[in-house]
């Protein structure tokens, strides 16, 4: 057992525990700590090749998984070493190192994926802080507030994240390295007026977004156009990384309706015509009568 917060230094009294299983269902089956020099061992294991064994730290609340292995009677023993880290509560020092945004027209919803590769370039693990009386918080997504179910790409992540105050957020810790996200929900275009708006949640280099099934003429965007001739219409930023809190402004002029809304409104206007005809066929009428009924000067 390591530090790897402080140059992989050996960690004394770090608890380890022990999880053994065959078909992905893993139980704890044995615990220890490990001694002065970081050294744990765990004796009588079971060895049967349908076995997979996985050791892992617990350490400030937050639980450190090793290597899965294997053991049977020609192979009895194996060596894992476990690197653990300090935790920060503040400031957080996640980014986004990329962050590309999908946002698709099709009839009556806007379709958007997103995909973020967040980064703590930090020696330390962040776990957050506490909002209100709740557990602490380590990441949200300010994504439109009028979406519709966020469907996370690996399931791991979507039990990870719940919804509060109409945004998901997640207590996950965030170790040192790299994590990549990828998401998909929907928003509804009434609602929306054709508008979309993402407020970024961490500092973000290499943002792009995509624009899908509507004319390029009538999209506009406070990013700078970066399509190419064969691709989408694509908007991006230029030069520094934008900053946590900065608004990204898509708007789309002119939106397709499905057929269906188009014969209804036609069918509305139809019906208008006519009944401006009808009432002002009368007035006419009576003004015929009333002239017939004048006698014509001598």
């Amino acid at each position: 057992m390591v530090d790897g917060t402080h140059g992989n230094q050996p960690l004394e009294g770090v608890e380890v525990v022990l999880r053994a299983g065959a078909d992905g269902e893993l139980v704890a089956v044995a615990d220890t700590k490990t001694d002065r020099y970081g050294k744990f061992v765990f004796e009588q294991v079971p060895l049967e090749p349908t076995l997979v064994y996985l050791p892992g730290a617990n350490r400030d609340g937050v639980h450190y998984p090793g290597q899965r292995v294997r053991l049977d009677p020609s192979d009895r023993v194996a060596q894992i070493t476990i690197v653990v880290f300090d935790a920060v509560s503040t400031p957080c020092p996640l980014v986004a190192k990329r962050h590309e945004i999908d946002v698709t027209v099709d009839e009556q919803v806007l379709k958007i994926t997103e995909a973020l590769l967040i980064s703590n370039p930090s020696r330390a693990t962040y776990v957050g802080q506490s909002m209100g009386n709740g557990p602490p918080v380590t990441f949200w997504f300010s994504i439109p507030k009028n979406f519709d179910r966020v469907t996370f790409d690996k399931e791991f992540f979507g039990r990870r994240f719940f919804v509060v105050d109409h945004r998901p957020i997640t207590e996950m810790p965030w170790l040192p390295g790299e994590q990549e996200l990828r998401f998909t929900y929907r928003v509804p275009l009434v609602e929306s007026a054709g508008q979309f708006r993402r407020t970024l949640d961490v500092p973000s280099s290499d943002v792009r977004v995509r624009v899908h099934g509507a004319d390029q003429r009538l999209v506009s965007c406070n990013l700078s156009r970066a399509d190419a001739a064969d691709g989408p219409l694509m908007f991006a930023a230029a030069g520094e990384p934008l900053a946590r809190d900065f608004t990204i402004e898509l708007q789309i002029a002119s939106l397709p309706f499905p057929w269906m809304q188009y014969a209804r409104w036609g069918s509305i206007i139809a019906l208008a015509l006519l009944a401006g005809a009808t009432v002002a066929i009368p007035p006419l009428h009576r003004r015929l009568a009333e002239s017939a009924r004048i006698p014509a000067a001598s």
